[in-house]
């Protein structure tokens, strides 16, 4: 599947552990469609590993920064589980212009599924 807004860099460590990092900053008339975009994103993580994500040296099989800012004010994003929703305080509209950083870290098995599933280096 290819993704409109998120294009991640990938980068691994001698334990096979890769992490994914995107930067976005699309005109504001994107926002709900870049927010969408991460949302399908964390949906397929969930889904391919249904526990929380976590940290992998405690045994999670994938685990996700996400940093969203518009103007100077940092926007509070939560990755709600059951709902598998993406809620954010306070929610940007298409009025407003967002930067958004988003890493994904994953085990290998994880890491080989993300690749073809997303067509990432």
């Amino acid at each position: 599947m290819n993704l409109e807004f998120l294009e991640f860099d990938g980068s691994d460590d001698s334990e096979g552990v890769v992490c994914w990092d995107a930067l976005a900053q699309p005109a504001a008339r994107h926002t709900s469609a870049l927010l969408h975009e991460v949302a399908q994103v964390l949906t397929w993580c969930h889904q391919w590993s249904p526990r929380s994500p976590g940290a992998l040296e405690d045994g999670a099989d994938w685990d996700f920064d996400l940093q969203i800012h518009w103007d100077s004010l940092a926007v509070q994003a939560h990755w709600d589980i059951p709902t598998k929703t993406l809620v954010l305080s306070p929610t940007p509209t298409e009025s407003h212009e967002v930067t958004l950083s988003l890493s994904i870290s994953g085990a290998p098995s994880f890491c080989a599924a993300f690749r073809e599933h997303w067509n990432t280096p």
